[in-house]
């Protein structure tokens, strides 16, 4: 029998006790699962019959399942017999970002290290040769303990089938993108059901219109976009984290009074310091 037809209290390989299922799409579904023998919870996608793209998943889980930095979704178990595939993996405890933004932007300072923190998580993901290429508010969680998480590492671009030729800078413009949605409580890529629509001048993300509710510098996000896609940012993750956070920063820097370039040459060197280890 097929995993995708699976109901609540159905058990997969014998200790994964499905409960809730929590989102679907295409051929496959995510549920909130408990595993037995360990005694706790766990995500689980199950497949539709002939699901086209099993393979490409299977395998997107199974690169992922190397990672071992705590703010990347880990991949625990992978069943690839085709009608009754599975996947297993941490229950990422957190608050999206889509979330986060529901009252409004977040601070600079804190909107930049959330970013700041993803990308350097990111550039531990390229460096096994691994990319996200599908991040999305809902890709980024900020935990009880006070740090990131990502969710769907590679699994979520086999799902949809997305590719990319440069991964890492696919990566890249996905960080800007999250920036300026932490800066301006709106989303700058396809369709997002939680945030509405960035606007658009010249082809490009720019400030929200005057008296919808933001807290600064929707021109930060901008800027963060373009560099995003200049030299070593775009080809580096976790330079380009650290150049967004800089830009950030150095408003907050120059709010009080302080010189923007110290600031700016704080975080350059926090940046080569993530890099050098």
């Amino acid at each position: 029998m097929s995993t995708y037809i699976s109901e609540p209290g159905t058990r997969l390989g014998g200790r994964y006790r499905l409960e809730d299922r929590i989102a679907a799409a295409g051929g496959w579904a995510a549920w909130k699962a408990i595993d037995e023998i360990l005694a706790r919870a766990v995500t689980v996608f199950t497949f539709a019959p002939g699901f086209p793209r099993i393979r490409e998943v299977v395998t997107a889980a199974r690169a992922a399942s190397r990672l071992t930095d705590a703010r990347l979704t880990q991949v625990f178990d992978v069943e690839d017999d085709w009608d009754r595939a599975y996947i297993v993996m941490e229950w990422a405890v957190g608050e999206p970002l889509d979330d986060m933004l529901a009252a409004g932007p977040l601070e600079p300072a804190r909107g930049a290290q959330l970013v700041a923190e993803a990308a350097d998580a990111l550039s531990v993901a390229h460096a096994a040769g691994l990319a996200h290429l599908c991040l999305v508010p809902g890709s980024l969680r900020w935990t009880p303990g006070g740090g990131v998480k990502i969710v769907g590492l590679g699994i979520d671009a086999a799902l949809a089938g997305a590719t990319a030729d440069d991964p890492a800078l696919a990566d890249t413009l996905g960080l800007a993108r999250l920036l300026y949605a932490a800066l301006t409580a709106h989303w700058p890529g396809p369709a997002s059901a939680l945030l509405p629509a960035a606007p658009v001048a010249d082809g490009l993300p720019c400030a929200v219109p005057a008296g919808t509710p933001q807290r600064h510098g929707a021109h930060h996000a901008r800027a963060a976009g373009r560099s995003a896609v200049r030299g070593d940012s775009a080809r580096r993750p976790a330079a380009a984290g650290t150049a967004a956070a800089g830009a950030v920063a150095g408003h907050r820097f120059q709010r009080h009074g302080t010189d923007l370039r110290r600031g700016q040459r704080v975080l350059a060197a926090r940046g080569r310091h993530r890099r050098a280890t």
